[in-house]
């Protein structure tokens, strides 16, 4: 039982409640990102994909975005948060960039369903399966929380 509780926990002196959805959709974004460059060289290239998921989702990624920056600005002012942010973004994708332990295959055809969505549960379901809370507690590092 203290396993289940302890990675919400952890997780949580990073981002808020409010927030952490919409950390796991950023990380849903710069996963896909990285690894449409990742894979563009083989079989599943899927940066149209990526691009298309971008094209419908622009506005729940962009309200991600802006909730997990305001949450930082809360805490640490605005122009430290927005230099967290980029910190953040840049440790999100050094990770995936050495793969996410799902396919190129797999991840074009995630690229594929949600390039085709514009409903915001439809991301937050997909961050869920995806990215869950390990991904973002790695983000949620001691270093972070000293910052905060």
């Amino acid at each position: 039982m203290l396993l289940v509780v302890a990675p919400a926990a952890q997780a949580s002196a990073c981002y808020s409640a409010a927030s952490l959805p919409s950390a796991k959709l950023r990380h849903l974004d710069v996963m896909l990102m990285v690894s449409a460059l990742r894979c563009r060289t083989g079989a599943d290239d899927f940066q149209a994909d990526y691009e298309r998921f971008l094209d419908h989702n622009r506005g729940t990624l962009s309200a991600a975005n802006h909730a997990m920056l305001d949450d930082l600005a809360v805490h640490m002012g605005a122009a430290r948060a927005s230099a967290e942010m980029d910190h953040l973004s840049v440790m999100m994708a050094n990770r995936y960039g050495n793969g996410s332990g799902v396919g190129c295959h797999e991840l074009r055809m995630v690229a594929q369903d949600l390039g085709t969505t514009v409903e915001p549960a439809a991301l937050v379901d997909a961050a869920e399966a995806l990215v869950g809370e390990a991904a973002v507690q790695q983000a949620c590092s001691a270093d972070f929380a000293s910052r905060r």
